[in-house]
Protein backbone atom coordinates (compact mmCIF):
# COMPACT_ATOMS: atom_id res chain seq x y z
CA UNK A 1 0.00 0.00 0.00
CA UNK A 2 1.48 3.32 -0.81
CA UNK A 3 1.35 6.58 1.45
CA UNK A 4 1.24 4.54 4.60
CA UNK A 5 3.09 5.52 7.57
CA UNK A 6 5.49 2.57 9.21
CA UNK A 7 2.70 2.14 11.78
CA UNK A 8 -0.04 1.97 9.22
CA UNK A 9 2.02 -1.02 7.06
CA UNK A 10 2.22 -2.97 10.74
CA UNK A 11 -1.64 -2.49 11.20
CA UNK A 12 -2.29 -2.98 7.85
CA UNK A 13 0.01 -6.58 8.04
CA UNK A 14 -1.92 -7.79 11.02
CA UNK A 15 -5.25 -7.11 9.66
CA UNK A 16 -4.48 -8.87 6.87
CA UNK A 17 -3.85 -12.30 8.96
CA UNK A 18 -6.59 -11.55 11.32
CA UNK A 19 -8.97 -10.29 9.18
CA UNK A 20 -10.52 -7.29 11.59
CA UNK A 21 -9.14 -5.10 14.14
CA UNK A 22 -10.84 -3.16 17.51
CA UNK A 23 -9.53 0.44 18.53
CA UNK A 24 -8.51 -1.59 21.05
CA UNK A 25 -6.52 -4.01 19.86
CA UNK A 26 -4.98 -1.38 17.84
CA UNK A 27 -4.47 0.65 21.14
CA UNK A 28 -3.02 -2.30 22.91
CA UNK A 29 -0.59 -3.52 20.38
CA UNK A 30 0.64 -0.44 19.01
CA UNK A 31 1.19 1.55 22.61
CA UNK A 32 -0.96 4.19 21.40
CA UNK A 33 -4.37 6.62 22.52
CA UNK A 34 -7.70 5.66 22.19
CA UNK A 35 -7.24 9.04 19.33
CA UNK A 36 -4.66 7.76 17.99
CA UNK A 37 -5.80 3.97 17.02
CA UNK A 38 -9.18 5.72 15.55
CA UNK A 39 -7.09 8.23 13.30
CA UNK A 40 -4.78 5.01 12.00
CA UNK A 41 -8.20 3.46 11.23
CA UNK A 42 -9.54 6.49 9.39
CA UNK A 43 -6.52 6.72 7.70
CA UNK A 44 -6.26 3.25 6.08
CA UNK A 45 -10.12 3.11 5.28
CA UNK A 46 -9.62 6.68 3.18
CA UNK A 47 -6.88 5.23 1.72
CA UNK A 48 -9.00 1.96 0.63
CA UNK A 49 -6.73 -0.50 2.71
CA UNK A 50 -9.34 -1.41 5.38
CA UNK A 51 -13.16 -1.19 5.72
CA UNK A 52 -14.55 0.57 8.57
CA UNK A 53 -16.61 -1.30 10.95
CA UNK A 54 -18.44 -0.23 14.04
CA UNK A 55 -15.54 0.14 16.37
CA UNK A 56 -12.68 -1.31 14.05
CA UNK A 57 -11.77 -2.01 11.18
CA UNK A 58 -12.15 -4.86 8.40
CA UNK A 59 -10.14 -6.59 6.09
CA UNK A 60 -11.15 -5.94 2.66
CA UNK A 61 -11.72 -8.73 0.33
CA UNK A 62 -9.82 -8.27 -3.15
CA UNK A 63 -12.25 -10.49 -5.10
CA UNK A 64 -15.95 -10.19 -5.12
CA UNK A 65 -17.00 -13.12 -7.81
CA UNK A 66 -19.36 -16.02 -7.66
CA UNK A 67 -23.27 -15.86 -8.38
CA UNK A 68 -25.46 -13.53 -6.72
CA UNK A 69 -27.11 -14.12 -3.22
CA UNK A 70 -30.12 -12.23 -4.45
CA UNK A 71 -30.56 -12.84 -8.20
CA UNK A 72 -28.18 -15.54 -8.93
CA UNK A 73 -26.75 -14.35 -12.05
CA UNK A 74 -22.93 -14.06 -12.38
CA UNK A 75 -20.95 -11.15 -10.91
CA UNK A 76 -19.44 -8.83 -13.16
CA UNK A 77 -16.06 -6.80 -12.22
CA UNK A 78 -17.40 -3.28 -12.68
CA UNK A 79 -20.66 -4.20 -11.08
CA UNK A 80 -20.01 -6.63 -8.10
CA UNK A 81 -21.25 -6.11 -4.51
CA UNK A 82 -19.67 -8.08 -1.48
CA UNK A 83 -20.37 -8.10 2.15
CA UNK A 84 -19.22 -10.12 5.18
CA UNK A 85 -22.26 -11.01 7.73
CA UNK A 86 -21.67 -10.96 11.62
CA UNK A 87 -21.70 -15.10 11.29
CA UNK A 88 -18.33 -14.76 9.30
CA UNK A 89 -19.94 -15.88 6.07
CA UNK A 90 -19.11 -14.16 2.71
CA UNK A 91 -21.46 -12.90 0.41
CA UNK A 92 -21.50 -11.93 -3.00
CA UNK A 93 -23.99 -9.61 -5.09
CA UNK A 94 -23.90 -9.32 -8.86
CA UNK A 95 -24.33 -5.30 -8.58
CA UNK A 96 -24.86 -2.46 -5.75
CA UNK A 97 -28.78 -2.77 -6.25
CA UNK A 98 -28.78 -6.72 -5.49
CA UNK A 99 -25.89 -5.85 -2.76
CA UNK A 100 -27.86 -3.37 -0.40
CA UNK A 101 -30.90 -5.68 -1.15
CA UNK A 102 -28.44 -8.33 0.28
CA UNK A 103 -27.44 -5.78 3.73
CA UNK A 104 -31.34 -5.76 4.51
CA UNK A 105 -31.50 -9.48 4.99
CA UNK A 106 -28.37 -10.25 6.01
CA UNK A 107 -26.41 -7.91 8.47
CA UNK A 108 -22.87 -7.46 7.52
CA UNK A 109 -20.20 -6.15 9.41
CA UNK A 110 -18.58 -4.72 6.50
CA UNK A 111 -19.51 -4.60 2.58
CA UNK A 112 -17.29 -3.45 0.01
CA UNK A 113 -18.70 -2.53 -3.97
CA UNK A 114 -16.99 -1.46 -7.21
CA UNK A 115 -16.09 1.63 -8.72
CA UNK A 116 -18.13 1.76 -11.98
CA UNK A 117 -15.88 4.01 -14.08
CA UNK A 118 -12.53 2.40 -12.26
CA UNK A 119 -13.57 -0.90 -11.47
CA UNK A 120 -11.48 -0.87 -7.95
CA UNK A 121 -12.83 -2.36 -5.04
CA UNK A 122 -14.07 0.41 -2.47
CA UNK A 123 -15.67 0.40 0.74
CA UNK A 124 -19.34 0.53 0.31
CA UNK A 125 -20.42 3.30 3.19
CA UNK A 126 -18.15 5.40 1.50
CA UNK A 127 -19.33 4.72 -1.66
CA UNK A 128 -21.24 7.59 -4.05
CA UNK A 129 -24.35 5.80 -5.80
CA UNK A 130 -26.46 6.73 -9.23
CA UNK A 131 -29.87 5.32 -8.88
CA UNK A 132 -32.44 4.57 -11.64
CA UNK A 133 -30.35 6.52 -14.66
CA UNK A 134 -30.74 5.39 -17.89
CA UNK A 135 -27.67 3.37 -17.68
CA UNK A 136 -28.89 -0.16 -16.46
CA UNK A 137 -26.27 -2.69 -16.91
CA UNK A 138 -28.14 -5.45 -14.64
CA UNK A 139 -30.67 -5.39 -12.47
CA UNK A 140 -33.29 -3.11 -11.83
CA UNK A 141 -33.79 -0.24 -11.00
CA UNK A 142 -29.97 0.49 -11.51
CA UNK A 143 -27.51 1.50 -8.86
CA UNK A 144 -24.39 2.35 -9.53
CA UNK A 145 -21.10 2.80 -7.33
CA UNK A 146 -18.45 5.39 -7.65
CA UNK A 147 -15.76 6.14 -4.91
CA UNK A 148 -16.07 9.68 -5.50
CA UNK A 149 -18.58 12.12 -5.34
CA UNK A 150 -17.57 14.16 -8.36
CA UNK A 151 -17.61 11.31 -10.49
CA UNK A 152 -21.18 9.86 -9.00
CA UNK A 153 -22.31 13.81 -9.51
CA UNK A 154 -21.10 13.89 -13.63
CA UNK A 155 -22.73 10.32 -14.25
CA UNK A 156 -25.85 11.38 -12.81
CA UNK A 157 -26.59 14.34 -14.41
CA UNK A 158 -25.51 12.92 -17.92
CA UNK A 159 -27.64 10.01 -17.37
CA UNK A 160 -30.60 11.56 -15.20
CA UNK A 161 -30.30 9.53 -12.14
CA UNK A 162 -30.57 10.65 -8.31
CA UNK A 163 -27.12 11.21 -6.28
CA UNK A 164 -26.65 9.05 -3.10
CA UNK A 165 -24.58 8.53 -0.22
CA UNK A 166 -25.00 5.10 1.25
CA UNK A 167 -27.58 5.58 3.96
CA UNK A 168 -29.76 6.90 1.27
CA UNK A 169 -29.03 4.42 -1.52
CA UNK A 170 -29.80 1.57 1.60
CA UNK A 171 -33.43 3.84 2.57
CA UNK A 172 -33.88 4.17 -1.46
CA UNK A 173 -33.97 0.47 -1.91
CA UNK A 174 -35.62 -0.16 1.40
CA UNK A 175 -38.57 1.60 0.06
CA UNK A 176 -38.36 -0.07 -3.23
CA UNK A 177 -38.44 -3.24 -1.67
CA UNK A 178 -41.09 -2.84 1.02
CA UNK A 179 -43.63 -0.51 -1.31
CA UNK A 180 -43.15 -1.59 -4.94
Amino acid sequence: MKNLSPRQHEIFNLLESSGHLKAEEIQSAFKVSQATAYREMDNLARQGAAAKIPGGIAKIEQEIAGRCIQCKRESRPNLAFGLHTEKGEKLNACCPHCGLMALEMHPAVSAVTTDFFYGTIINAAQAWYVLESLVNPCCSPSVLSFASREDAKRFAGAFNGKLADFSQARQHNHKLMHFS
